[in-house]
């Protein structure tokens, strides 16, 4: 985040950083939810009470490949990073607030006069296991507006504004919805390798994740999860502590285009 003075002491931050040797920076974009859910509040109390009162961000770039390998189909690359809300009594603001994330890329895409097919590479900590709405929105490209995870909090105004834009309607049955096709770095069995990369006293679990998209990008490894043996022999019950200066570690994911080795 640009900010200065006291705001460096309660403001989110997030960063992307890219070899200047290989990319050049052609667009960027800041995303704050807390001034997102003023605007799309109409009004509705759920919008300005729960989401608006949440300090959390997300930004985005779109990178221009200096010399992409010979057949390339693509020269642009799309790079995002957020963090979302922590508190998991709010998963509903989780929800909406990575709802309204990718609402905001699609516009991106769109002002950098892009398609949907341009690569996308989308790290962040949601503060979401695998198993939760969060995840199945970004994998599954659409929630129901009645999922349990909003707790029956309707977000009327924000509907009434996504109309269109991030909303579907099926059948009779209303959806947010968007238009990317994402995948996990961290596959089913590679997670069998990760148990957690939210390592605190009093929880131990997933909650920091890398996706990219389906057709044009593909896995070609990840960093494994902590040695379990290692933490029982240096007496670690959790985190931050002397060795890691985070509650959160690491994860890591090796890309490549799918039509060449670029890397």
């Amino acid at each position: 985040t640009q900010s200065t003075g006291e705001e460096r002491k309660r403001v989110d931050g997030c960063a992307i950083f890219f070899k200047k040797n290989k990319f050049s920076l052609a667009k960027e974009k800041y995303i704050d939810y807390s001034m997102l859910a003023i605007a799309n509040s109409e009004g509705a109390d759920d919008m300005i009470n729960r989401v608006q009162t949440k300090d959390n961000i997300g930004i985005c770039c779109c990178l221009d490949i200096k010399e992409p390998t010979q057949g390339a189909r693509h020269s642009k690359l799309i790079i995002l990073n957020t963090h979302i809300n922590w508190d998991p009594e709010y998963s509903d603001v989780k929800l909406i607030q990575n709802i309204m994330f990718m609402n905001e890329v699609d516009a991106f895409v769109k002002e950098i006069k892009g398609s949907y097919n341009i690569p996308m590479v989308v790290c962040g900590d949601f503060n979401s296991t695998p198993d939760s709405a969060v995840i199945e929105f970004l994998l599954k490209s659409q929630i129901s507006t009645e999922h349990s995870e909003f707790h029956g909090f309707k977000y009327h105004g924000f509907l009434k504004k996504a109309n269109g834009e991030c909303l579907g309607n099926k059948n009779g049955t209303k959806y947010f919805k968007h238009n990317f096709k994402l995948k996990s770095c961290y596959s089913d069995e590679m997670q069998e390798n990760l148990k957690y990369t939210n390592y605190t006293y009093d929880f131990k679990g997933i909650l920091d994740h890398i996706l990219h998209s389906k057709d044009s990008l593909r896995t070609v490894g990840v960093l494994g999860g902590i040695d379990e043996d290692w933490m029982v022999r240096n007496k670690v019950t959790g985190c931050p502590n002397v060795h890691y200066p985070s509650d959160h570690l690491p994860i890591i994911a090796e890309l490549e285009l799918t039509n060449s080795n670029s890397r």
